[in-house]
């Protein structure tokens, strides 16, 4: 009788080596994944990737500077409200 349960994987066909006894898994072994595209479309696909990534990335540093902004202008809008309130800010104490 086997000491280990081998079990192949139904979706990613990858190989488990499962110890009978304790239950444990003991090996996961992935399927090799054969290329079929050549070296040089693999390095086009990521110079795209990479400027792509460096689009995003340029996007979201601009919009974290509008960012700044905006919240400096809401942050000054609130304190000319805060300035121009006649009301006494309510005192969580005096709510007993």
């Amino acid at each position: 009788m086997a000491n280990n349960f081998e079990i192949q994987c139904p979706c990613c066909e990858s190989l488990i080596v499962i110890d009978r006894i304790s239950g444990e898994i003991l090996l996961h072994k992935e399927k090799e994944k054969k290329s079929n595209q050549s070296l040089e479309s693999m390095v086009s696909n990521l110079q795209t990737q990479k400027s792509e990534m460096e689009k995003r990335f340029e996007k979201q540093l601009e919009s974290q500077k509008d960012h700044a902004r905006i919240l400096e202008e809401k942050f000054k809008e609130a304190m000319q409200r805060a300035d121009k309130s006649d009301k006494r800010p309510i005192n969580p104490m005096d709510l007993d």
